[in-house]
């Protein structure tokens, strides 16, 4: 993780009070740090305290509630002896194919249902200008019935996010790159998420608000993998057969594959997808799991161009029917020529540069428009049957779209227009019989210029690229300037919503007008339109920091793979430069705004000089092998922490989970669990509610209370630990690679359990600062001593029929813990 300052960290003692400040993380320099602790900055006679995420939790309250999940083998006694399997077998590939076929139907979908909106949305504007008069009433008509016509479409969009799945505003692409680093976002890949984001879409991009559909679509890739992976679980227990023992991985894999057929059937570029899933998505790849990206990335590619040969065969001749050509959404044809002389290299690299500013520029003020929503439109709640409580916080929301809504529908009306007009007075002939002559103005009737403001961003770029007249140059900036705010204003808005297409876009103008700029000269070889291309990867990679796989789909959807070098030059420069100045959007929208605790790839050099008892919690809670249930019920009801030790004459000797133990003490009794001789409740039983779900802790029976419970097949031996005077540099770097959720702490001196490493003590909220002094007169109030939370239980897990985050710009602060704990619903495999 990158740091705002370079200052070493000094040690302080693990028993220092919490302490925290009022003030809010730097905006701009807000930092999730990669270390933990009570960790003290500068000289040792006034040195700055710098928050970990637990103590600004505590704090400020201002986190997101969230649960972890374990990637590692966790392998019971209890599983050995029911033999439970390691993966799903084949059936995970045949998912993985379901999974990119279903996934390319429902973009398909998408891609026709915008296709008949927006004709739609001409055909109305069109019956307008025909029946008005030539008169100023007769453009205000238009204008009220072109604006109308946005707002009702975006009205649709807005309800489905608004008061029914909140999960489905943004891209989606934060959300489901935050569950595959290992955390929890429920309802992320729900049933109504998938709905509300894969209808919702047709309708903002209808609207023409401006927004693309390429993140929505990666977003409900996951969720129909999500889906299926919920109905396999499903199956398992109809049919009485044991979850498999890595169903945490089979389930991120899934998600992953989902999120690359989405990637897939948006642009047509498998290998695209896969790129991006790695790059941008997967937090951990191994060949078996690129293998998966790759099928279900072909599964998708094959179902979008049998779509499209069948569009093909309906427009042209029946006998193109399953006639798989190069015919894919978003494929932006192929350059008549790509020539380029060696000196403009230089010039692509300084659009890259351009490109990385205005990057960095579009989301430091996303970043504070993000703030302010986030002050007047809280975070929605939910009742018990996980229905959004009403209040006036959602209408304020949903009023927010309809009045952005308006405001850029009058813009993108009133500007061509309003140039018509002056065209019109001076003497410019109207390229439409039908309209000649009239203020109002037909959307064919538009020169291609203003068409800018009407159409679709998709093929907008294609004509940005491939357009052989010279766009006007003043409109160009013009719409240049008004698309780079308005895109910037919508980004968060409760609608579906993706950056991919209108960041193109943007940069695709102004590529082209710099292209038409060297043409006039006579100064360069290259054609406007490859101008508009290096334009429009720069401003993508400035603002998302995507680089590899970006070159790779611009590749697949232009089909020039000789321009590589260009597009190399052009992204790599983007990023440095946008990456000197602050995040990509996504995880500036992770970290910096919703603080979810993301382990990035790469721990900081200041950890080389933290040992791991500075940045460990302590107050661990054990268990003995064998153990009264009077004590365990007692110690579970007075912590809050997910995993415990068990010892063995003060030596741990394993590790068990929550929910196992909660298990065991509600249902051990109807297995004869606590008989004079024990008896082992089988896995499938106890698997098969654990996948489903949390087991929330019921009173604990009177005449059980005086027994006891053997714990021993039920533990873990696979339990990771490292020494208190582990290098944090070391710990990080472990505790990431191999997904783990706990890392227990042994002390040299005693060699017993002293404190344990969650993804909350690898990370340090920068900006967070107060005087040592100030220090001292805060926690001397408080404990003495920092209490373990792991992961907390008041994030409970819901079934993905539920909807409860917030999109990936606004919001999602406190918006992702509302049920109660006992209710049921969850993640397959969660709490190992």
């Amino acid at each position: 993780m990158r740091s705002a300052s370079r200052d070493r960290f000094e040690d302080t003692s693990s028993s220092e009070s919490d302490s925290a400040t009022d003030e809010d993380l730097s905006p701009s320099r807000a930092r999730g740090r990669s270390v933990s602790g009570p960790l003290h900055v500068g000289p040792t006679h006034d040195h700055l305290h710098h928050l970990t995420y637990d103590e600004w939790n505590r704090k400020t309250g201002r986190a997101p509630k969230l649960e972890s999940i374990a990637f590692p083998l966790l392998l019971y006694d209890q599983a050995r002896q029911f033999r439970a399997p390691l993966f799903g077998s084949w059936r995970i590939w045949v998912a993985s194919i379901f999974t990119g076929l279903l996934t390319g139907c429902v973009c398909a979908g998408i891609d026709k249902g915008m296709e008949a909106l927006f004709r739609l949305r001409m055909y109305i504007n069109d019956s307008v200008v025909e029946s008005v008069g030539n008169d100023f009433g007769g453009l205000f008509l238009q204008y009220l019935a072109f604006c109308g016509v946005s707002v009702a479409l975006a009205a649709v969009a807005g309800y489905l996010v608004c008061f029914q799945a909140p999960l489905a505003a943004g891209s989606g692409i934060p959300e489901i790159k935050v569950f595959l680093n290992g955390i929890v976002l429920p309802r992320v890949v729900s049933k109504i998420t998938l709905i509300a984001k894969a209808v919702g879409i047709l309708f903002s991009v209808a609207a023409g608000l401006p927004v693309g559909k390429e993140g929505p679509m990666i977003h409900s890739g996951a969720a129909v993998a999500g889906i299926i992976s919920d109905i396999m679980v499903r199956w398992r227990n109809r049919v009485g057969r044991n979850q498999p023992l890595m169903l945490n991985v089979e389930r991120r894999d899934m998600i992953a594959a989902g999120a690359t057929a989405g990637v897939t059937a948006a642009f047509g570029a498998p290998l695209g997808g896969c790129l991006f899933a790695i790059e941008e998505g997967s937090s951990h790849m191994n060949p078996l799991i690129l293998l998966k990206l790759f099928v279900a990335a072909a599964g998708s590619a094959l179902m979008i161009r049998l779509v499209s040969s069948l569009n093909a065969a309906h427009a042209g001749g029946y006998d193109r029917a399953f006639v798989l050509g190069s015919e894919v959404p978003v494929f932006f044809s192929r350059f008549k020529a790509m020539e380029y002389a060696a000196w403009e290299l230089p010039v692509f690299a300084l659009m890259g540069a351009i490109g990385g500013l205005l990057g960095a520029l579009f989301n430091w003020l996303n970043f504070h428009l993000t703030k302010v929503r986030q002050v007047w439109t809280p975070a929605p709640q939910y009742n018990d049957k996980d229905k959004i409580i009403v209040q006036k916080r959602d209408y304020m929301r949903f009023l927010e779209v309809l009045f952005v809504t308006f405001c850029i529908t009058t813009l993108h009306f009133w500007i061509p227009m309003i140039v018509s007009c002056i065209h019109h007075g001076a003497g410019y002939e109207d390229p439409s019989p039908e309209t000649s002559g009239k203020l109002a103005k037909a959307f064919e009737s538009l020169p291609q210029t203003q068409k800018l403001f009407w159409e679709t961003g998709t093929d907008g770029i294609q004509k940005l690229f491939h357009a052989e007249e010279d766009f006007d140059y003043l409109l160009l900036v013009i719409f240049c300037v008004v698309h780079f705010f308005t895109t910037c204003w919508t980004y968060g808005l409760g609608v579906p919503s993706g950056l991919f297409v209108p960041s193109l876009l943007c940069g695709a103008v102004w590529g082209r007008l710099i292209g038409q700029l060297m043409a006039l000269g006579n100064i360069s070889v290259a054609k406007p339109g490859i101008y508009a291309f290096i334009g429009a990867a720069s401003f993508l990679a400035g603002a998302a920091r995507i680089t590899i796989s970006l070159a790779m789909i611009l590749m697949e959807v232009t089909g020039e793979a000789g321009f590589s070098l260009p597009i190399f030059t052009t992204v790599m420069v983007a990023r440095w430069v946008g990456e000197a100045f602050n995040r990509g959007i996504y995880d500036m929208h992770i970290i910096d705004l919703k603080k979810i605790p993301l382990l990035e790839h790469e721990p900081e050099a200041e950890m080389l000089s933290i040992n791991a008892h500075q940045a460990m919690s302590v107050g661990v809670v054990s268990f003995e092998e064998v153990e009264s249930c009077q004590s365990i019920y007692t110690k579970l009801v007075h912590c809050t922490h997910h995993a415990f030790p068990v010892m063995r004459r003060g030596r741990m000797v394993g590790s068990i989970s929550r929910d196992i133990v909660q298990y065991l003490l509600n249902n051990g009794d109807d297995y004869g669990s606590f008989d004079d001789h024990p008896k082992v409740v089988p896995r499938q039983p106890m698997w098969a509610r654990l996948a489903m779900g949390k087991e929330a802790l019921k009173p604990l029976a009177e005449r059980i209370s005086t027994k006891s419970l053997d714990l021993k097949p039920y533990l873990t031996k696979d339990f990771h630990t490292m020494s208190d005077k582990a290098c944090m540099y070391g710990v990080y770097d472990v505790f990431r690679k191999l997904g783990l959720r706990h890392l227990w702490i042994i002390s040299e001196d005693t060699g017993e359990v002293c404190g344990v490493i969650t993804r909350k003590n690898l990370i340090i909220m920068e900006g967070e600062n107060v005087s040592a002094s100030e220090i001292t007169s805060k926690t001397s109030k408080g404990p003495s001593e920092r209490e373990v939370m792991v992961d907390e239980r008041e994030y409970p897990h819901d079934n993905f029929s539920h909807d409860n985050f917030s999109n990936d710009n606004t919001n999602a602060c406190n918006e992702v813990a509302f049920k109660d704990e006992s209710g049921e619903g969850g993640i397959p495999g969660m709490g190992l």
